[in-house]
């Protein structure tokens, strides 16, 4: 028997934050691990009458295409998909850890090889308007919280079957002042950047792009971004852990990267092409779920008060014309206990020691416990 909180997750993906609807032709993207979930969900796009289809990837064998494979057939493999993107409406991708680590033996120059001319080619265009990310649970995402595998469901499922809706409506005073923004910046004891957000306008993230969801993004303006920062949240990426990175910036562009772990690593990623050393996000995490750094993206950067830049491609919803193979979010956070710091937009405050300060931001800070749907 399907477990009822699976179905409860599987129906937000299809009437929430897809909004599937009949005709659509559904892309679901998954490994094995997850066929409940996508039996589900093929069922409900038929009985919505949608058209499902679905593409298993599993990353023990995607490991051995990137230790193995060349430009020619990473490019062939995007063209392929290509074809099927260009005919959906809706990619609904769920993905799954067993093991954190799987490419962490694989020499940076192939995964550079395999982002540049696989992921580059397939996601440039941005085909698919609707589409959601959601993280499925295993046991090693319970290890990662430090849970044991029962509580670690509970806590997932409260988070990804909460009700969005208020989050929402809370988090549209803070996209207006980006949207009216000129300038921000960030300032800590060892961070002071500063950029400037004239260009283009922020995007809300409730529960239609993530699952969890919660976080307010605007692209920089791509040559704006002075000065120096800090990143107080352990990262891993691409397989490698990185801690205490520290990036300068002039122009736009980072001119000097440092990492407690990975330094030449870090420095290979971000020669990865003209557009991985521009950032192409700035965004505000107001999740009040998430309390914790657990070295996965799809949490770190929802948590409330936080804060993350990403280094590279920019999201088409707020797009300052940064294009890269990469996407890394980087995140800090501004908590009174790790150091504090504050967020000014326009010179105004906004968020200080991770605690928003403008009263019409003030019900992100308090009131917002996201409630459990019935």
């Amino acid at each position: 028997m399907l477990d009822p909180r699976l179905k409860k997750l599987g129906d937000s993906l299809i009437h929430y934050s897809c909004d599937v609807q009949a005709g659509d032709k559904v892309l679901i993207q998954a490994t094995k691990n997850c066929g409940d979930l996508v039996k589900y969900l093929v069922k409900e796009c038929y009985e919505v009458g949608a058209t499902p289809f679905v593409i298993l990837s599993e990353s023990d064998i995607r490991r051995e295409i990137i230790l193995c494979g060349n430009k020619e057939q990473y490019e062939l493999m995007a063209k392929s998909q290509n074809v099927i993107m260009d005919m959906m409406d809706v990619r609904i991708e769920i993905t799954e850890y067993d093991n954190f680590y799987e490419m962490n033996d694989i020499p940076i120059s192939k995964r550079q090889l395999f982002q540049q001319h696989f992921f580059q080619n397939l996601y440039s265009n941005n085909r698919i308007k609707r589409w959601v990310t959601v993280g499925y649970p295993t046991k090693a995402m319970a290890q990662r919280f430090g849970m044991s595998t029962e509580a670690f469901e509970e806590f997932y499922f409260s988070v990804v079957n909460a009700d969005y809706q208020e989050l929402s409506e809370n988090m549209l005073p803070l996209k207006e002042y980006l949207d009216k923004g000129k300038h921000v910046q960030i300032r800590t004891d060892t961070t002071n950047l500063s950029f400037d957000i004239q260009e283009c306008k922020a995007f809300v993230c409730d529960g239609k792009i993530n699952l969890p969801d919660g976080e307010v993004f605007i692209a920089p303006d791509k040559y704006s971004a002075n000065g120096n920062i800090v990143f107080n949240a352990d990262a891993l990426y691409q397989g490698y852990d990185f801690s205490n990175i520290s990036l300068s910036f002039e122009d736009g562009r980072v001119v000097n990267a440092t990492s407690d772990q990975n330094q030449e690593i870090l420095n290979q990623i971000l020669n990865t092409d003209e557009g991985s050393s521009y950032i192409g996000e700035f965004a505000i995490g107001t999740n009040p779920n998430i309390d914790r750094i657990i070295k996965n993206i799809l949490y770190d950067e929802k948590i409330l008060g936080s804060f993350h830049i990403a280094l590279g491609r920019a999201h088409f919803q707020s797009d300052n014309g940064n294009k890269s193979a990469i996407h890394w979010d980087l995140v800090s956070r501004l908590d009174r206990n790790l150091g504090g710091g504050e967020i000014l937009i326009d010179d105004q405050l906004i968020l200080k020691d991770g605690i928003f300060v403008p009263k019409n931001l003030k019900p992100l800070n308090k009131s917002l416990v996201l409630k459990k749907q019935n």
